[in-house]
């Protein structure tokens, strides 16, 4: 297990005395990786990690934490250590959990993975459901959404938040012309050969604005996408993390998505290593310049340092 010193410090990083602490098995033990962010999920973490390994397929875990301040990052460090399967990544601070999904997904790829499933911590996704995303990849599916919306779904949501939820995924489908229903959802599969290297990766929004714009990528890079319906649940635990800005960042990010309609084209890859906390997860950008996932690490365009 590789444990990654956090006492050095960052350069060019908002987190200036803590590097990320890495409890990684040395090698996979499956071609499939389930992967879960969490910051302040001390409630639904532990059934939440039993009802995975418990699925069949024996897949491994990825937790990335963002320094949880209400005791979840001990318990996801001692189940790591304890459990072959599970992977935990624990950043610096609160960086996003877009960029968490990035994080994810470089990672798969860097370890050699199949396939990758994600999904929210707290149980409003039925962890059951990661067969049947997994499924339709076998049957020919480069990537599989569990949407809210498609005929058969159930969404537990009343009020506002049902309204909210149901209007943004409408307006989302309309202005961008494509025929998904679900956008904003975590609940995804994809066969990573099938996925481009930094179409996931390099997606600039590092917040909840991630979802959207990585199921308009799928979509826009032709790739097979099918929506599976789901019964999405009320959180069980915890309070939702999504705040209004970032919903007025939805909405700007939208509007630009529907001004770029018909783009295909992300040749972004993936860089090695971070000079600084020596992961293999510093990603370059659209802009030219690069970012580490990991510890936050950013290098600007070469053409700003001239």
């Amino acid at each position: 297990m590789n444990v990654a010193d956090t006492s050095e410090p960052l350069r060019a990083s908002p987190y200036p005395d803590r590097k990320p602490l890495a409890m990684l098995r040395e090698r996979r033990s499956s071609d499939t990786l389930i992967f879960l962010p969490t910051y302040n999920e001390h409630d639904a973490i532990t059934p939440m990690i039993d009802a995975l390994l418990a699925l069949p397929g024996a897949a491994d875990l990825l937790i990335v934490d963002d320094r949880s301040t209400d005791g979840t990052t001990a318990v996801v460090l001692a189940r790591a250590a304890a459990e072959p399967r599970l992977g935990v990544i624990v950043r610096p601070g609160k960086l996003g959990v877009g960029s968490a999904h990035m994080l994810a997904w470089s990672y798969a790829r860097d370890r050699g993975y199949r396939r990758i499933a994600t999904l929210d911590a707290d149980f409003s996704h039925d962890p059951n459901d990661i067969p049947r995303l997994l499924a339709a990849l076998d049957a020919g599916a480069d990537v599989a959404i569990g949407s809210r919306f498609a005929d058969g779904a159930r969404l537990d949501y009343v009020g506002w938040r049902r309204l909210v939820s149901r209007g943004a995924n409408y307006l989302a489908r309309t202005a961008l012309g494509l025929q998904l229903t679900e956008y904003t959802t975590a609940l995804r599969a994809a066969r990573l050969d099938r996925v481009p290297e930094g179409l996931v990766e390099a997606i600039a929004s590092e917040g909840y604005g991630f979802f959207l714009q990585c199921a308009v990528r799928f979509a826009r890079a032709g790739l097979n996408v099918v929506e599976i319906p789901i019964h999405f649940h009320q959180r069980q635990h915890g309070a939702s993390k999504i705040s209004q800005i970032e919903i007025l960042r939805g909405a700007f990010n939208l509007a630009v998505l529907a001004m770029q309609r018909g783009r295909t084209s992300y040749g972004n890859d993936a860089v090695s290593e971070c000079p600084v906390c020596a992961q293999p997860f510093l990603t370059r950008t659209e802009a030219g310049g690069a970012r580490c996932l990991a510890c936050a690490y950013r290098e600007a365009p070469a053409e700003a340092l001239t």
